[in-house]
C-alpha cells in the first residue's frame, strides 16, 4: 500500500509504503482428485502388488496443505490384506488374497492435513479380487453306490456323480469320463452332467457287480471316485393274495394286541424281489389296526360296535415287494356283539293321569327303553319294581311291550298318587338293567283331561331344513287353557339334545338345531 501525507497549506507532501502479508489459516479440507477408487487384482498377486494411488489436495499452504494417508478402521472392512504410504497414497497388498474366500475388499482412506486443529477427508476404495484355477474339483462323495436291474433298457439311469468347483470361472467347464471298469461298455457317462447310463452297446449279459473309476476335471486339475454298481435279478412278478376279499369275525372290546386274521401274499420272484412288507393303506384302519412282516393283523385299540363306522370295518392291505410291486386284498371285519350296553329309556320319568272310572285292563302308558347292543343283549323284559303292596294290586306292566295297565276298578281311589319304577332287563348272559320312575295320579270322573286331536303324529323332513322352520302343530281339546310341553329323554330319539322346541302356548313345534 502507498499511504500520502499532505500540508494542507503549503501543499507540499510525502509519500510511505506499507506492505501487508496475510497469513494462511487452515480452513480448507482436503480433496480427492478423483470421486471414487477402484481396481481388479488376481488372486495370485504377490505380497506388495501395486493396487491404486489415491491422491489429494488442498488449497491451504504451508503445513496445512501437507497431506498424508491412513486406512480407517470399521465394520466390513478388510484393511489387514493391504498397506497404505502415509505420504505418496500407493496401496499395496500385504497378503495373500483369495477369490474363494472374499472377492470384494471395501477400504476406507481417509487424507488429513498438517494444520491445527488437522482437516480430514474420507473416501472408498474397491478392490476387486478376480478368480484364478487354483483349486482342483472336488466330487460330492468318493463312493456312488446303485442298483439296477439284469433288464434294464438302453439309456436306463444308473445313477449321477456329482463334483464342484470352488474357482467359479472352472464351474461350467468341468467334465466327466469313466477311467477303468466298464470294459464290455455296458455304461456310459454323459461328460457334461455326470449322469451314467446302460448302454448295452453288445448286448451281453450284464456281471451281478460292477466297479467304475469316474473321472472330473477341470481343464487343469482332475478328481476320481468310484461307483459301485450292484446287478439284480428282474423283478417279473407282483404279490398274489389267496383270494381278494376276506371276512373274518372279531369280538367287540378285544383287548389290543389281539390277533384278528393271518393273510398271505405269494411272489413268484426269487431272491429280494420274492420278499414281500404287509402295509394297511386306508387311514382309519390304520388307526385301529396293524400287521407285522409276516401278514398277522392285530387290534390296536378297543373296538365299540355300537359306533355306527364300526360295526364292519373294511381293511385295505397292500402286499409290496423289494422291487415295487405291490397286490392288494380287503379284510372285512365284523365286529359282533358284547353285552356292554345297558337299556335306555326314552323318557327320564313317566307322569300321567287317569280318571278313577276306567275299566280294568285300561292302558295308562307305555315306557319305552332301548338297547345298543343286539341279538339277545337288545332283548328288553319289563318288571315293576314297587315298595308299596298297593301298586302291584292295582297296576301291571306287559314284560314285553312296557304298557301299564290298570289291574282292578281304581273307583274309591280318587286323589291318590302312585309313584314306582320301572325296571328294564335285557337278555344277556350278564344281564345288565336299567330303571326309570313312573307317577299315576287318580282323578275323579268330573275332572276332564286333555285330549290329543290325534294319537299319534309321523313327520318326514329334509336334513336340511332350516332352523327355525314350523313342523307341525300339536293340538289338544280341553276345557281348560293347555300348556304344552316336550318331555326330555335320555336318547337323541327322545330329544335329549333339545333339538325341537314346542311353543307352550298354541302347540307350535320347531326344529332348534340343525339335523
Amino acid at each position: 500500500l502507498r499511504i500520502r501525507a499532505t500540508d494542507s497549506l503549503s501543499g507540499a507532501h510525502a509519500e510511505v509504503f506499507v506492505d501487508i502479508i496475510v497469513e494462511d489459516v487452515n480452513d480448507n479440507s482436503p480433496v480427492f482428485r478423483d470421486e471414487t477408487y477402484a481396481s481388479y487384482l488376481s488372486e495370485a498377486s504377490v505380497i506388495g502388488t501395486s493396487v491404486v494411488q489415491v491422491n489429494a489436495i488442498d488449497v491451504d499452504s504451508g503445513l496445512n496443505n501437507a497431506i498424508s494417508y491412513h486406512f480407517v478402521e470399521s465394520s466390513g472392512n478388510t484393511t489387514e490384506y493391504f498397506q497404505i504410504d502415509r505420504s505418496s497414497g500407493l496401496i499395496v497388498t500385504a497378503k495373500s488374497l483369495d477369490y474363494e474366500h472374499l472377492q470384494l475388499h471395501k477400504l476406507l482412506v481417509r487424507a488429513v492435513d498438517s494444520g491445527l486443529p488437522p482437516l480430514s477427508s474420507d473416501i472408498f476404495v474397491s478392490v476387486h479380487v478376480t478368480d484364478l484355477n487354483d483349486n482342483p474339483p472336488i466330487f460330492n462323495q468318493q463312493l456312488y453306490e446303485a442298483k439296477i436291474s439284469e433288464i434294464s433298457k438302453r439309456g436306463h439311469i444308473v445313477t449321477c456323480v456329482k463334483a464342484t468347483d470352488a474357482d467359479s470361472s472352472d464351474a461350467d467347464k468341468l467334465e466327466y469320463s469313466i477311467l477303468n471298469g466298464n470294459d464290455d461298455m455296458n455304461f456310459i457317462i454323459n461328460s457334461k452332467s455326470g449322469i451314467i447310463s446302460v448302454s448295452n452297446l453288445r448286448k451281453q449279459v450284464l456281471h451281478p457287480f460292477y466297479t467304475l473309476n469316474v473321472s472330473v476335471s477341470d481343464g487343469v486339475f482332475r478328481s476320481s471316485a468310484q461307483v459301485h454298481v450292484t446287478v439284480r435279478g428282474a423283478n417279473l412278478h407282483s404279490p398274489m393274495f389267496g383270494q381278494n376279499e376276506y371276512e373274518v369275525e372279531l369280538s367287540e372290546n378285544s383287548p389290543v394286541q389281539t390277533l384278528v386274521t393271518e393273510v398271505k401274499a405269494v411272489d413268484e420272484d426269487k431272491g429280494l424281489y420274492g420278499q414281500l412288507t404287509y402295509h394297511i393303506i386306508n387311514d382309519f384302519a390304520r388307526e385301529n389296526f396293524y400287521i407285522n412282516e409276516r401278514g398277522q393283523l392285530f387290534t390296536a385299540e378297543r373296538l365299540d360296535r355300537e359306533n355306527p363306522t364300526n360295526k364292519v370295518i373294511p381293511i385295505s392291505l397292500m402286499a409290496k415287494d423289494a422291487g415295487g410291486k405291490v397286490g392288494f386284498c380287503i379284510v372285512n371285519v365284523i365286529l359282533t356283539d358284547d353285552n356292554d350296553n345297558v337299556p335306555q329309556f326314552r323318557a327320564t320319568e313317566y307322569k300321567v293321569s287317569i280318571a278313577s272310572d276306567v275299566p280294568r285292563g285300561t292302558s295308562i302308558v307305555r315306557v319305552m327303553a332301548s338297547d345298543a347292543d343286539e341279538g339277545t343283549n337288545a332283548d328288553l323284559s319289563y318288571t315293576i319294581d314297587a315298595k308299596s303292596e298297593s301298586v302291584e294290586e292295582n297296576f301291571e306292566i306287559n314284560e314285553i311291550s312296557g304298557i301299564i295297565t290298570t289291574k282292578e276298578s281304581l273307583i274309591g281311589l280318587e286323589d291318590e298318587f302312585y309313584s314306582f319304577f320301572v325296571k328294564a332287563l335285557d337278555g344277556g348272559s350278564q344281564q345288565r338293567e336299567s330303571i326309570v320312575p313312573v307317577f299315576i295320579r287318580i282323578l275323579s270322573p268330573e275332572v276332564i283331561l286333555p285330549k290329543f286331536s290325534e294319537p299319534f303324529y309321523s313327520l318326514t323332513v329334509s336334513e336340511d331344513i332350516p332352523i327355525g322352520t314350523e313342523l307341525d302343530v300339536i293340538r289338544a281339546e280341553s276345557n281348560q287353557p293347555v300348556i304344552y310341553s316336550l318331555m326330555k329323554g335320555n336318547t337323541p330319539e327322545s330329544n335329549i339334545d333339545e333339538t325341537f322346541v314346542i311353543d307352550k302356548q298354541n302347540g307350535r313345534l320347531k326344529l332348534e338345531k340343525g339335523l
